[in-house]
């Protein structure tokens, strides 16, 4: 770690945590994937199960067969802003094509990045829709925690499910067990692009004391 980042606060980290898409193909220490995810491992989880389970993919073949799942669910999801992406009160045209762009870029290129971190849930037993439903809150925190990890250490990281759209063929590339479910797929890289603030809306928008209206 460098001098720049263990200077870097918690406040400063969250408010800089922009999406990195285009990643460089520079192999990342193994000692920093392994303290992202330990990083993920201290966050909480409903009634302290702990039932997240990580797992790193460096394998080229395995990182080829989960980037063909990543491209069938990109061009679904992409099919209709690809040419036409609109714009949000939020965020203008021209910043959400720039948005598409570099999700088209990633799909093409998803198997060139040097680590693919799959975050999922064990239940320890073949989970019901329910259960599957139930473990977001106890998974996301988690991402969470690895994303800001990964903004420390200066690597470039974003959390995608269009790659597990179909988790028959996610459990088969990854030989899950049938009490595991994956939830979400992080590719980690060394970023092509610049850290920079994100953009939110405003406080005004989002807030309000103790009721929402009246």
């Amino acid at each position: 770690m460098t001098e720049a980042t263990t200077e870097m606060g918690l406040f400063e980290t969250m408010y800089n945590c922009r999406a990195m898409r285009k990643l460089d193909t520079k192999e990342v220490p193994e000692e920093h994937l392994v303290k992202l995810i330990s990083a993920a491992n201290q966050a909480p989880s409903g009634s302290n199960t702990q039932g997240a389970r990580w797992i790193l993919v460096r394998d080229p073949e395995t990182k080829s067969q989960l980037a063909e799942l990543n491209k069938i669910g990109v061009e679904s999801y992409l099919a209709p802003l690809v040419n036409n992406p609109g714009s949000l009160s939020h965020q203008p045209a021209d910043k959400r094509q720039r948005m598409v762009n570099a999700v088209v870029w990633q799909k093409e290129h998803l198997h060139e990045i040097p680590a693919l971190i799959i975050a999922c849930m064990d239940f320890g037993e073949a989970p019901t829709p329910a259960m599957i439903a139930g473990g977001n809150g106890s998974i996301w925190p988690g991402i969470q925690n690895l994303l800001l990890a990964a903004r420390a250490l200066e690597l470039g990281a974003a959390p995608t499910t269009l790659a597990l759209t179909n988790p028959e063929a996610v459990a088969k590339v990854l030989h899950l067990p049938d009490s595991m479910h994956a939830y979400c797929l992080i590719p980690v890289g060394y970023p092509l692009g610049k850290f920079g603030p994100v953009t939110r809306k405003p406080m005004g928008e989002i807030l309000r004391f103790d009721r929402w209206s009246g």
